[in-house]
């Protein structure tokens, strides 16, 4: 298992309560931008998808931040003509395009 993995799992959990249910929103949300910018490993990404799978509240962060990132890349996309080059280099990098 990796360093990673550890520390995915150690930080996954400080964000539940003992009955599963989400506490901590924001801690959250920055795993779930580890996992939309493809930065969790496999084993680290399952643990993170199993959950979405059965918690609303899990599900409804990931989902609303995969939006906005989406929504991002597509205003980048409309625009990338109009944006400094350099500017636009070190966004697509950190959207994926």
């Amino acid at each position: 298992m990796s360093e990673f993995s550890d520390w995915f799992k150690d930080t996954f959990k400080k964000c539940y309560c003992e009955h599963g249910n989400l506490i901590d929103e924001q801690r959250f949300a920055e795993i779930v931008q580890l996992v939309l910018d493809n930065e969790a490993d496999d084993e680290s990404r399952s643990i993170f998808e199993q959950k979405i799978k059965s918690c609303v509240k899990s599900n409804f962060t990931f989902e609303k931040e995969k939006k906005i990132k989406d929504e991002i890349k597509r205003k980048l996309c409309e625009h990338k003509a109009e944006m400094p080059m350099n500017l636009v280099e070190t966004i697509r990098k950190s959207v994926d395009i």
